[in-house]
């Protein structure tokens, strides 16, 4: 809950209470709406007092999908001190996946069309680029181990796991009733990521075989 105290601004904590206050309006859907003049009067502040911190509703909506990416980075993490590059990139999709399905609204925010282009926004895109640098560290990883088949250049192979690993994640969020046909949606997501990374390893078998405790899928209704 955003505090009223319309002293904040001097106690220095305005852009964090912003923030946190445009957060939850962004997860119960009233972002359309927003207004720094709004979410002054919510917070119990001057109007013209969230412009020191910010030039603009979309300037504070950058802030936040950037403070989504530092999310995001947290959770995927782990992959990255992965040795196995195919394990690597089959954790970071799998991650990615875990943060677009606990932090949706955010998730839409971060990739959708709201914050174009990105450029506007060298914070966010600065963030951008460091994702997919993650991916293409991977790759470079796996290529050098030979474990990655070279069969494009480095860019070309990370910006395509990107789409597909982006493509599994929306289908997830947006068609969930028919990706998969109503089996077990992680597990479905799982096995597309499995048979992506295996297309791309010099030796497939371990990275396309689900791991023995997955639960087997339901039959089709």
């Amino acid at each position: 809950m955003a505090s009223t105290n319309t002293s904040t601004y001097h106690h220095g904590n305005l852009r964090h209470e912003l923030m946190e206050l445009a957060e939850q309006h962004l997860v119960e859907g009233g972002i359309a709406d927003l207004s720094l003049r709004a979410l002054a009067r919510e917070i119990g502040v001057s109007q013209t007092a969230p412009y020191r911190h910010f030039r603009d509703k979309n300037a504070l909506l950058a802030a936040l999908a950037v403070e989504g990416f530092k999310r995001f980075f947290e959770i995927g993490k782990a992959s990255e001190n992965e040795p196995r590059a195919d394990q690597s990139l089959l954790m970071f999709g799998l991650a990615y996946i875990k943060f677009a399905r606990e932090h949706t609204e955010m998730f839409h925010l971060m990739f959708g069309p709201v914050l174009q282009p990105r450029n506007q926004y060298p914070e966010l895109f600065a963030a951008g680029r460091e994702a997919i640098y993650k991916v293409r560290s991977g790759v470079e990883r796996g290529l050098a181990n030979g474990e990655l088949r070279p069969i494009d250049d480095v860019a070309s192979i990370a910006h395509t796991i990107w789409a597909a690993v982006h493509g599994v994640t929306t289908l997830m969020l947006d068609h969930g009733d028919t990706y998969g046909y109503h089996r077990d949606l992680d597990l479905q997501a799982e096995k597309s990521m499995r048979m992506m990374i295996a297309g791309l390893c010099t030796d497939p078998t371990d990275i396309a075989t689900l791991p023995k405790e997955a639960t087997p899928y339901p039959p089709i209704d």
